[in-house]
């Protein structure tokens, strides 16, 4: 069995296709072609040559192979799913280049979906105090592997959740109106709920509104204060969303020492 590839024995293939036609995000473009078998022996297929023009290849580079990963036998014929991937950020529109096949060269169109995507790191923070209105800031490392700018949001507020507060509430509400009935017993935890909840943290990204162009990386610093109703003796958690991303963080309360 030969192995076809976009350096070797191409030419031993054949497709009716005058146009391959892909579609998809940048990494993930996928399309289908009608390829033939023309020799006496049998091909493995892996990869073709996608040939780009010279306007392009400052974005898509010189060429770049094609993936099929196909087994035809001799003579045999068949539609074969065909998978492509250009460089993350290469920008929407419809690109046309080239595919070797056959000793002919066939076009290629493909037709780039815009795509919004960042990667955080790291997600989950810890801090040390809980005091009423202390002010803790991370350094979150953000980069831009979509295809498009990303403006950088702010996050308005946030939930600052003691720990124990639910277990909390419901130990005391079983302890003192459990045996009065379901209803009691409920009414009894949303009243201690409503009695120790803080109110929400508040929280600022120091560079929102500024742009991350596409494949570039900075450092933003997300500054969380909490608010006045928080007790400093206890542990708080929370979380926020950040785009499609989610950002966790744990602040441990700093007891003091008895002497």
């Amino acid at each position: 069995m030969l192995k076809v590839t976009a350096e070797s024995f191409h030419e031993k293939l054949d497709t009716d296709n005058e146009e391959i036609i892909l579609n998809g995000p940048p990494s993930d473009l996928r399309g289908h072609i009608f390829l033939r078998n023309t020799s006496d022996e049998s091909l493995s297929v892996k990869t073709l040559a996608v040939v780009h023009n010279e306007t392009q290849k400052n974005i898509l580079g010189n060429s770049s192979p094609l993936r099929i990963g196909s087994r035809l036998r001799a003579g045999e014929e068949k539609v074969q799913t065909i998978w492509h991937e250009l460089p993350p950020q290469t920008p929407p529109g419809t690109y046309e280049s080239k595919l070797v096949i056959g000793g002919a060269e066939r076009t290629v169109k493909m037709i780039v979906q815009p795509i919004i995507q960042v990667s955080i790191h790291p997600v989950h923070f810890s801090f040390i105090g809980a005091e009423p209105g202390k002010t803790h800031t991370a350094q979150i490392t953000i980069s831009n592997t979509g295809n498009l700018p990303f403006q950088i949001p702010d996050v308005k507020h946030i939930a600052a959740l003691d720990m124990d507060l639910i277990c909390r509430a419901v130990g005391v509400a079983l302890r003192s109106k459990g045996g009065e009935g379901y209803i009691a017993a409920m009414d009894e935890i949303a009243k201690n709920v409503n009695r120790n909840l803080p109110d929400w943290a508040s929280a600022h990204i120091e560079e929102n509104g500024q742009t991350l162009a596409a494949g570039a990386t900075m450092i933003i610093h997300l500054n969380i204060t909490l608010p006045d109703n928080t007790d400093a003796n206890k542990d708080y958690s929370g979380n926020m969303r950040f785009w499609t991303n989610e950002i966790t963080y744990d602040i441990k309360s700093q007891h003091e020492q008895i002497k």
